[in-house]
């Protein structure tokens, strides 16, 4: 029930703040032309829907691969941090120096090494959603059950048995974490990959952007935005579904 007031809560916040720029869009929009009312957005996004559209799709397309792939690559680490502690030891401040490196300044790199085309981009989202995946499948890997591993031991289960029946349904709430932070960052990731390329949303942005058209940068963002934002909510759905159980899931952290 708290949950749904918030929800509630929130929709009529965005509400009112559109609400309140549409009006002081009317009153101004004569000094400031660069930023369109909110109607003006939507008549856009309606206008330019053909090439939002055909743009969309491969961002969605790198989105979704690099999701996937930047999720099982942190799994993977988060796995041997866990079964190994030295690799942690040894590996974990590589892992946060990689993060420290901006997406922006590593597209351009991606891109003089692989050229124009879907392969930079998904990489650049893989790494955005890696991070938050390593770090919270580690933690949920290691928040298994103290008096569960020990019975596993009792009953002489190996390794690769504990790991499935104990530490993997353990880390389930973290995974969902992860990858409600991962879906909009893939999203994000991809743009950015495909700001100096020659499809994609982030190639739209950018074109709209040094071609002055106003509304069709804004039209692009908004639809961006609502795209990274139904990633998340496909998660917090799933989480919802799957494990009510949790915490994480009743919107209790």
């Amino acid at each position: 029930m708290k949950g749904r007031r918030d929800w509630v809560s929130s929709v009529i916040a965005i509400v009112a703040v559109v609400v309140l720029w549409e009006i002081a869009e009317q009153l101004v929009a004569a000094r400031f032309p660069i930023v369109p009312a909110p109607s003006a957005i939507t008549a856009a996004i309606f206008r330019f829907a053909t090439p939002i559209w055909l743009n969309l799709q491969l961002t969605l397309v790198e989105s979704v691969i690099g999701l996937v792939a930047g999720s099982l690559l942190g799994v993977a680490l988060a796995t041997l941090f866990v079964a190994v502690p030295r690799a942690e030891r040894s590996l974990y401040n590589l892992v946060i120096t990689v993060h420290s490196i901006p997406l922006v300044a590593v597209a351009p790199l991606l891109l003089i090494w692989f050229g124009v085309g879907i392969t930079a981009p998904t990489i650049v989202a893989g790494l955005a959603c890696f991070f938050p995946m390593a770090v919270n499948a580690t933690r949920g890997l290691r928040a298994a059950s103290a008096g569960a591993l020990d019975l596993m031991y009792v009953l002489d289960a190996n390794a690769w048995q504990s790991f499935v029946r104990v530490r993997l349904p353990a880390s389930v709430p973290y995974l969902m974490t992860a990858l409600k932070l991962g879906a909009p960052a893939a999203v994000l990731g991809a743009t950015v990959g495909e700001w100096l390329g020659t499809a994609g949303i982030g190639y739209l942005l950018f074109s709209s952007m040094v071609n002055f058209q106003i509304e069709l940068l804004w039209a692009t963002m908004v639809v961006a935005t609502a795209v990274a934002l139904v990633g998340y909510l496909i998660f917090v759905g799933f989480e919802r579904m799957f494990i009510g159980w949790s915490p994480a899931a009743r919107g209790q952290r």
